[in-house]
């Protein structure tokens, strides 16, 4: 037994508001209309303040706002994961060159992790993988003070009397300064991305704060419409009229009730 459905969600509601617009404007003869001019006024598209106009605003920003911020979380996202890459090549690298003896076996501190670490650093959210990219820079830089630090070589004929000991040997493959250039890259476009974002939640918030209006004149349309054709004996026939005006039926198994068949004319 078909049943009717109540919209819930805002393409529900608009494409019913819509419906009954354009079936109250396509039907000329006031007796045939099934909603109230009242009702009819708060759906006017000659009206910029009338409900449905407001309403098609808020939803038509919410999709203009997710329309710019998907290829900025898309572009983004490609990003991150080209940083994560080069950071955790960065300690794979730097553990190899510490197993070869390129580097003290302690290096690994200077980039925030234990001596004896076995694992590269979490880079499993866009925080942590920016706090990873960080101590990637900072680290190098400490690193590279503490081993080439000058010393004090009594044979040497400099005026200054020193030199550096050459023992600092910089990371390569990738470099500190290849990861700073990404890392430079993903912050500027988290922070596009982030502002996106805010401006797609406002959009969604102020949606939102008038769905229960939309979504009661909506019913209210159904329920009125409804009332209108209850006289007509004919169950199909009814629904078939009420679809007219944008109110849904569907089946006990969740599928549309479709409209009947036009009659073809008699010959």
């Amino acid at each position: 037994m078909p049943y009717r459905r109540l919209p819930n969600t805002t393409p529900a509601v608009i494409r019913i508001l819509k419906t009954a617009r354009d079936k109250y404007k396509n039907t000329p003869a006031a007796a045939d209309r099934a909603i109230s001019a009242e009702l009819f006024a708060r759906l006017d598209d000659a009206v910029p303040t009338s409900l449905l106009n407001k309403f098609l605003k808020e939803a038509n920003d919410v999709d203009l706002a997710q329309a710019a911020q998907a290829p900025l979380t898309g572009l983004l996202a490609q990003t991150a994961a080209q940083l994560g890459i080069f950071v955790s090549h960065f300690h794979q690298v730097l553990d190899l060159g510490i197993a070869r003896g390129t580097f003290a076996p302690g290096a690994r501190s200077y980039y925030g992790r234990d001596i004896h670490a076995t694992t590269i650093p979490d880079m499993s959210t866009y925080d942590a993988l920016q706090e990873a990219a960080e101590k990637v820079l900072s680290g190098e830089t400490a690193r590279a003070a503490a081993e080439a630090a000058p010393t004090y070589d009594s044979g040497a004929t400099y005026d200054s009397g020193l030199h550096y000991d050459g023992t600092h040997v910089a990371m390569c493959l990738p470099s500190a300064e290849e990861v700073g250039e990404l890392l430079t890259k993903f912050k500027t476009e988290r922070a596009q991305s982030q502002s996106a974002l805010a401006n797609t939640n406002t959009q969604q918030e102020e949606c939102a704060a008038m769905y229960p209006e939309a979504q009661a004149l909506a019913v209210d349309i159904c329920d009125t419409v409804e009332f209108f054709y209850r006289k007509d004996p004919d169950a199909s026939s009814r629904r078939a009229k009420c679809q007219a005006w944008g109110v849904v039926y569907v089946y006990e198994d969740g599928t549309a009730v479709p409209p009947p068949a036009p009659t073809p004319p008699a010959p």
